[in-house]
């Protein structure tokens, strides 16, 4: 029975290298356009094992990111490492990804104007959150959210008066 190749041999195997500034398109299996081998009992992604192979172990906590944008690259030139936000703000910056916010997104409940009427009644501080929450037909920690700014945080803050009446007749009551 022959020995098994090396992960090293085997990755070699699987990659059409071309010049250094091109990709070097993965030849192997893919999931979701990143290459995939396996190392052991597991499969893990290419791009990293190229990273790996060229540099040295990836840190806890850092990805391997493609300066080219192409997920079946393997060409240590066109990777860097980053943080998951790094990926993120890398693709966004580079307009890939598909992020609706605000009104535009089907499945927002809340328009503009009721979050910044949401925003004067907490400044107000007259009404619980809960209470809030059940005005506008949302949960509590919606109304957390838009309040601490992990929800709508991207909305320039001013504050506009609810309607006549629709805080005075509510109970503060927990």
């Amino acid at each position: 029975m022959a020995e098994r190749k090396s992960l090293e041999e085997r990755f070699w195997g699987k990659v059409d290298k071309r010049g250094s500034n091109e990709c070097w398109e993965w030849t192997g299996a893919k999931s979701s356009g990143y290459g995939g081998i396996r190392d052991g009992k597991k499969v893990v992604y290419a791009h990293r094992v190229s990273w790996e192979l060229h540099n040295s172990p990836i840190p806890d906590g850092l990805w391997v990111l493609h300066h080219c944008d192409n997920r079946g690259c393997v060409n240590p030139g066109h990777l860097f490492l980053g943080t998951k936000a790094d990926n993120v703000h890398d693709m966004m910056a580079k307009g890939r990804g598909i992020y609706v916010r605000g009104e535009a997104n089907g499945q927002t409940k809340l328009t503009e104007k009721e979050v910044h009427e949401i925003r004067t009644l907490l400044a107000m501080g007259k009404l619980s959150r809960r209470i809030i929450g059940e005005m506008y037909g949302v949960s509590q920690q919606t109304i957390s959210c838009i309040n601490t700014g992990s929800a709508w945080g991207w909305l320039e803050k001013r504050n506009i008066k609810p309607a006549k009446g629709e805080y005075n007749e509510r109970s503060t009551d927990d």
